[in-house]
Parts: C-alpha cells; structure tokens; sequence
C-alpha cells in the first residue's frame, strides 16, 4: 500500500517544492542579486552620517536614506554587506527589535566560511541585545552639523545644552589678566562720569569692587560696595562677605572687625564676624582660597567682561575638538525619545528633519 506522501499528486510535490525554494532563497538574500546587477559601490559620505546619526538616535527611518548599492567591502572571515542592512541590524540589536530584521538583506550567496550580515544573524543580535556600530570623524560630525544649518555660537539656543563659550568660566580668569586692576579703575570712573547709577549698575560695579579687592588685597575695595547690599544668591550682604574673605586671606583680624553684625541676631557667636575671627586664629591649617564671586546670569557677565574691554571669542574660534565635543554631546543628550522632556524632543525632530534633507550623494 502506498504511503501517504506517494499519494500527494506530483504536481503538488512540486509546487510544495517551489514554495519552499521560494521561501529559503528570500529569506537567504538571492533577491540581493538585483542590486548586484546594477553595480555596488562603497557607501557615500552621506550614507555613512545616515547611518551614524541612525545608530545615535534609533532611528531606523534614516536607514532608508542609505541606497541598497551601498556595499561594506568585509575583511577576514567577515563577508561583504549592505550598509542599509547593517544599519537595521545595528538598531535591532541595541532597541531588541526583530521587526527591523525583516528589513535586512544578505549579499550574495550563502557563505560557510565567512560571518554574514541576514535576517539570522539581525534576530540573533536583537534577542541577545548584540550590537557594533560606526564611528565617524570629528571633523565629518562639525561639518555634517554645519550643511544641516546649526551654528556652534547658537547652538545653546536649541534648549538643552549649554553655550560651548563659557562666559562664567572667562570671568573665572579674569584675575589671571596683567591689567585687571586698571580696567576695574577704568570701568569705575566711567560709572562715576554717569549722571545716574540703576540697580544693576551697582550690582555690577559691587562685582568689580569685590573682583580688586581678591587681587589686591586691599580692603578700601570692599567698602567701596554699599552696606547691606545683596547679590547672587549668598546668604550674607556682599560687603560683609567681600571683607570675610580678604580678611580669612590675609589673616587679617582687624578686617573681621568691620563685618557688621545684623543687630536682629541673638547670638553674636554665630555671626559672620565670629567666623572669621575664628578661622583668622585657628591654629588648623587652613588651604581654603577664596576666588571673586562670579554673577550667577550669563548676560551679566557677560555685560562685565564687556565692561572690563576684554573680548569674548566666538565658539567658531574654539579648538575643532572642541566644538565636536559639544556637537557630540547635542546628540547624546537626544538619544532616548522615551525619556525626553519636550524641549529635547523638539530638538530631536528638527534634527532628524534637517538630517532627512541633506542629499543622498556626494
């Protein structure tokens, strides 16, 4: 008696054949070889940021930007790929997505011998969380950056990174200039010629007064700031902390002795006054060194600088390690969309915006 497989009609064994063949050479990557015919070539500079950008930001969508010619030439044991290919197994593999994998296609034939990028291998690395991405020149990033239209003097004005010129950190160095004290007297005779003096400008000329008084050592500078003036966020009026720290430098009791000590306080022992007396005499070593206050806003200090007549260079004259640096950090500050607040999620899809219109080729 026939067995049951011997029953099935011919013509069916041999669809059922066809089926299967179709089936393995789809998913094995033959249908690659329409690519092939049109000629592969090496992936363009474009294709390469596609695919970086792609990888930084888990965005598969960019993947598609990346033509199916564009070829990975392999190396030793590991076979040519498509660059579109590895750019969806790159981001199936760090997100644990297969569903990218079916986007992915093998070149060429089945190899033994050699590591292949396929379906496999992209479901392989998306259960396992396996992942190998590209990098890209620091140069190429500052210059993929500027094509999309950011400019590394605005680039704080996105919302979630800081200005790459540190304004504060120029006023920082400010007592390192030769001829700072010159430029506080200079600054201060401008304000005296005024006819009136706002807030800020006694803020301001409080900041300078206590700049000098830290590089000279002179305390006529302290009291040039008015009494019971605040500024910043200190919990002491800036005069009385101007002369607590030149008189904690100097060890200079006398100066404790011109604090003035709020007369709605119980205890004089836990003044300001107090304390510097104290460390002044504390027979501990003492290496702490107090540095200008710095204001806390940008725009006045940068005002202040200005002020002084010194200049403040343009991010684009920084080191271009530099403005890679905070480009790179742009990215990584955009990388998960689950967990951005809505200033980096707005920031995330002008770039993926702009990175869409730049060109596909060289």
């Amino acid at each position: 008696m026939p067995s049951r497989f011997e029953q099935i009609n011919p013509r069916w064994k041999m669809a059922a054949a066809v089926l299967f063949l179709t089936v393995i050479v789809s998913l094995s990557g033959i249908r690659s070889w329409p690519d092939q015919i049109k000629g592969m070539r090496p992936g363009n500079r474009y294709e390469n940021f596609d695919r970086f950008i792609a990888q930084e930001l888990d965005e598969p969508e960019l993947c598609e930007k990346i033509s199916w010619n564009a070829l990975l030439p392999g190396g030793v044991f590991l076979a040519p790929s498509y660059e579109r290919s590895e750019c969806y197994e790159f981001i199936a593999g760090r997100t644990k997505n297969p569903k990218l994998c079916w986007k992915v296609k093998r070149y060429g034939s089945f190899s033994l011998l050699s590591l292949q990028t396929s379906v496999w291998s992209c479901l392989n690395h998306a259960i396992h969380g396996w992942n190998g991405g590209v990098g890209i020149h620091p140069d190429e990033l500052t210059g993929f950056f500027a094509e999309m239209g950011y400019d590394p003097d605005t680039l704080q004005l996105e919302g979630i990174t800081p200005p790459i010129v540190s304004v504060q950190d120029i006023y920082r160095q400010l007592p390192k200039q030769s001829d700072i004290v010159t430029q506080i007297e200079k600054a201060a005779g401008d304000s005296a010629k005024s006819a009136s003096v706002s807030s800020s400008g006694v803020e301001d000329a409080a900041y300078l007064d206590d700049l000098a008084a830290l590089v000279t050592r002179d305390p006529h500078w302290c009291l040039r700031i008015p009494e019971g003036l605040r500024v910043g966020r200190g919990p002491h009026p800036f005069r009385d902390w101007c002369l607590f720290k030149l008189a904690t430098t100097t060890r200079d009791a006398e100066l404790c002795r011109r604090i003035r000590i709020p007369p709605e306080l119980r205890d004089a022992r836990t003044s300001l006054e107090a304390t510097c007396v104290f460390q002044v005499h504390s027979t501990y070593p003492n290496n702490t060194v107090y540095a200008p206050e710095v204001p806390v806003g940008d725009d006045q200090t940068r005002r202040l600088i200005t002020r002084l007549n010194y200049e403040i260079p343009h991010a684009k004259s920084l080191p271009a390690e530099q403005i890679y640096q905070a480009y790179y950090r742009f990215l990584l500050e955009l990388e998960n969309p689950r967990a951005l607040d809505s200033a980096h999620v707005k920031a995330r899809r002008r770039l993926l915006e702009r990175a869409r219109r730049l060109p596909n080729h060289s």
